[in-house]
């Protein structure tokens, strides 16, 4: 590995699944040993166009954060962020970290209107449990409980509209 070439890796935030990609500093990109032509062009309609190896896609940036990515790509949305092995590793021990805390706070997914709220304060919740509905892009969007708890705070009602991570509702684990 030249010095001027970045070792990197993509993290998909739905599986944690890890992609180790080298960048070399004249631009081209390499995965699983293999050389990627990778290319981006604007289009007018707002979305870019992607090409891979001469295989194009339409895309569009949802969101960009830093070095947190949502994309939408072929009409399905990817939620990535590229680390550093030395940032992936911090990460990973924040993560565990904040894993010890006893209290979850579930977020909005993306922007939208609260269509029902299921639960209140004091609810006993199992994973998988239907939360509250959101509707975006006049879509219905159950938003779930990850794991079993008591419901301990609410912050929306129904009809708010709520921003990408604004907070829906906090719970707070049982073991």
């Amino acid at each position: 590995m030249n010095t001027q070439d970045k070792q990197l890796i993509a993290l998909n935030k739905e599986s944690n699944r890890e992609y180790d990609f080298l960048l070399k500093k004249n631009g081209n990109i390499e995965y699983d040993k293999k050389k990627l032509d990778v290319k981006i062009e604007d289009a007018d309609d707002g979305f870019s166009i992607m090409s891979v190896n001469g295989v194009s896609y339409p895309v569009e940036i949802i969101s960009k954060h830093q070095n947190d990515y949502e994309l939408l790509v072929n009409g399905v949305s990817y939620s990535f962020s590229v680390e550093t092995p030395f940032s992936l590793k911090r990460k990973k021990i924040l993560t565990e970290q904040a894993s010890e805390s006893t209290t979850i706070r579930l977020k909005a997914p993306m922007p939208g209107k609260i269509l029902e709220v299921m639960v209140k304060t004091g609810d006993a919740v199992k994973a998988g449990d239907t939360l509250l509905i959101l509707e975006a892009m006049k879509m219905q969007n159950a938003i779930l409980a990850s794991r079993k708890g008591i419901i301990k705070k609410v912050l929306v009602k129904e009809g708010d509209t709520t921003s990408k991570s604004d907070l829906l509702i906090e719970l707070e684990k049982e073991s």
